[in-house]
């Protein structure tokens, strides 16, 4: 096969494609919360990923207890969270606070992996903070308690999130990412299907067209060609770096919201968009100019045959 280019062009472009599909998964989630209980929605979508790797080959020995965090916390608590979100606070309000990885990744980039935190993140990380708190400034300020349960829902998935990426980095080079993404999704739902069983009761599905296919949305591009991407991603770039380019999904995420749930935007909510975007023009500039990072040369490049295996 021919090997796709890793130039920053190329990098740039993966990042957009994941922030349109996570922004587009809230949305997802939210419309198809009519026809099934959120755990369960979440464990069939997670399960989705043994469409795309029928035979799951078993991980290393050494990368199991990797593999069990990943499991439990970025997918297993993130997810749940993910799908619960959206049904207390807006889909636009979910999506942006669910997304916020890049505030999160960039300290926990600095205490665990040693990552420099230059004059250029320093900004974009205080445009991202003020755009993210002009947002959420109508639910953080409500008296609506079932919304502000959907706001801190919606944190707990990007710290999920943040603390995966970081597990990841810290894995190294050397491994399939695939089939620990594979396992991954596969062990994480489990947990979530026995929730809904306990806390939600005996499922109760609605398998129309319009739920099956927002099902085989989350399942495929939203979870298992999304998640070995960032992973790619991650070997390429440092956590805190890569991950302040996703910013721009909460801009994405509002957008959604309107368009496709009529949810109307606020003073506040305008305000933070065009914070947030400043802020991924600082970061997207030092990207571009930064030197690349140092990667092992014998690690696997993202080959139309890597994906589709």
């Amino acid at each position: 096969m021919t090997r796709i280019a890793g130039s920053r062009t190329f990098i740039l472009g993966v990042v957009a494609g994941l922030a349109l599909i996570y922004a587009l998964c809230y949305a997802a989630i939210s419309a198809g919360l009519d026809a099934s209980s959120p755990l369960v929605f979440a464990g069939l979508a997670l399960a989705g990923v043994l469409v795309w790797r029928r035979r799951p080959l078993l991980p290393a020995r050494q990368d199991w207890r990797a593999v069990v965090t990943l499991a439990l916390i970025p997918t297993t608590l993130g997810f749940g969270a993910m799908f619960l979100s959206p049904g207390r606070a807006g889909v636009g309000i979910s999506s942006v606070l669910g997304n916020i990885q890049p505030l999160i990744a960039v300290v926990l980039g600095v205490l665990f992996l040693s990552e420099r935190f230059t004059r250029a993140r320093g900004v974009a990380l205080l445009f991202g903070v003020l755009g993210v708190v002009l947002i959420a400034l109508p639910d953080l300020t409500g008296s609506d308690a079932y919304a502000a349960a959907g706001v801190v829902l919606a944190l707990t998935a990007s710290l999920a999130g943040a603390t995966g990426s970081v597990v990841v980095k810290r894995m190294g080079a050397h491994r399939d990412m695939l089939v620990i993404a594979a396992w991954q999704l596969l062990l994480g739902s489990l947990p979530l299907l026995a929730g809904s069983l306990v806390l939600e009761g005996a499922p109760a599905l609605d398998w129309s067209v319009k739920f099956t296919a927002l099902l085989l949305f989350l399942a495929l591009p939203g979870t298992a060609l999304a998640v070995p991407v960032w992973y790619w991603l991650l070997d390429r770039e440092e956590v805190g770096r890569a991950s302040m380019l996703l910013f721009l999904v909460p801009v994405l995420g509002l957008g959604t919201g309107t368009v496709l749930f009529n949810e109307r935007l606020t003073g506040p909510a305008i305000a933070g968009v065009a914070v947030i975007l400043a802020g991924i023009g600082v970061i997207a500039w030092d990207f571009w100019h930064a030197p690349a990072v140092a990667r092992d040369p014998d690690a696997a490049p993202l080959t139309t045959a890597a994906v589709a295996r």
